[in-house]
């Protein structure tokens, strides 16, 4: 159903492993493989730019914007409820 382009510019992880797949590892091998992925993920890794910042910041904004004025009209209906019912009235 869904066509996903993947790019073959990836690095194939199975030539950086140099144990053998089915083979149970020590706690020591796990150790050393758990750092060395670690630093391939840092080496590859690289900082967002300011771009990035202000595009995750405007989206997270707009986020807390629509839950305000959606916990504000929700606010408004049951007050409105409330009143026309005489729902909790002295």
């Amino acid at each position: 159903m869904f066509n996903l382009i993947v790019s073959n510019n990836y690095p194939r992880y199975e030539k950086y492993a140099k144990y053998e797949k089915g083979k149970k590892l020590t706690l020591y091998e796990r150790i050393g493989v758990f750092f060395q992925n670690t630093r391939r993920i840092i080496k590859i890794a690289n900082k967002p730019s300011r771009k990035d910042y202000f595009l995750v910041f405007k989206i997270c904004a707009i986020g807390i914007l629509v839950l305000g004025v959606l916990s504000y009209v929700i606010q408004l209906i049951w007050t409105f409820v409330n009143f026309v019912l005489k729902i909790g009235a002295i």
